[in-house]
This record gives C-alpha cells, structure tokens and sequence, in this order.
C-alpha cells in the first residue's frame, strides 16, 4: 500500500518550498527555548509546549480556552512534533526549539547542526514508513521554511494564533 501520492507538480511545489532558503520571520521575540536531547524528551516538550501555548492566548470574557482555540493549539502541537523529531532523527545536535509569540501568530523555529541535510518530503513511500510530516508542516501553516548557516539550518513556521 501506498502513502499519500503527489502528482510531479506537487511534490516539485514541496521540494522548492523547503529548499529554498527564506530567512526567519522578525517580529517574535523566543517566549519558550528548549533544548532537543532525544526521541524519549518529546513527551514533556509536548507537554511544555502545550502549556505555553494555552497560556499565550486572551481567555476573553468566558474562563478557559473555548473549542477552536484548543484545536489551534492541537495542530500547532502537531507541527512542532513533526519539526522537532525531524531534527532529532535527521538532523545533529545541538537541537533546539524556540517558539516566539508574535501578535496573530506564533513562530516556531527548530534548529540542528546539519546544514547539509535539506528537508526532504517523501514521495510514494510505503505506508507505515512516515515521512509525509513536511506536507503536514505545509498544510497547517501559514508559513514556512528553512534558513541555511555554516554549522546550522533553521527550520521555521508560522502559524495563526485563534482570535
């Protein structure tokens, strides 16, 4: 069985889109800065995350967070996910997640040692091998890229903060 197929068009859009280097957004000073040690941290980085998320938006009038601010906060959870365990698995350490809160918006960037190793989306890959994250990334944001240094890639986005 297959993973999710894209037509030539498609995945060229995709490749370009993370091949390009595209400095990081201005405009967010770091909020949350975590150091990436390995797979078996990403639980409490999600639960880190999650908590400075919840905690980054107006309550407004009613207490607590209502249903489309939760599901914001669970798909910019799901993008983080995805670009942290990319770094860890392709990339080298040191590996690092800083998430600015920008008016409107919040802007992750995760960071590695290996410049050399671009973002790759898989293309007709088995099932069960993963590997679509990068098209997810895509999908849930409202931006993103990646930015290349000598000894370090910047893998960024951004993504709308419910109103």
């Amino acid at each position: 069985m297959s993973g999710p197929t894209q037509t030539p068009a498609e995945y060229a859009e995709a490749l370009a889109s993370w091949r390009e280097d595209s400095p990081v957004p201005a405009g967010a000073d770091t909020r949350l800065s975590l150091q990436l040690a390995s797979l078996r941290d990403l639980s409490r980085v999600r639960r880190q995350v999650t908590a400075f998320l919840l905690s980054s938006l107006d309550p407004g009038p009613a207490e607590g967070v209502d249903a489309a601010a939760e599901d914001a906060v669970e798909r910019a959870v799901l993008v983080i996910d995805e670009l942290t365990s990319n770094a860890l698995r392709h990339g080298s350490p040191p590996s690092r997640l800083h998430i600015g809160d920008d008016e409107g918006r919040w802007i992750v960037i995760v960071s590695d040692g290996a410049p050399e190793r671009p973002p790759t989306p898989a293309r007709e890959r088995p099932a069960g091998q993963g590997g679509y994250g990068l098209y997810v990334i895509a999908d849930l944001t409202a931006d993103h890229g990646v930015h290349y240094e000598a000894d370090c890639k910047f893998i960024w986005a951004c993504l709308i903060k419910p109103t």
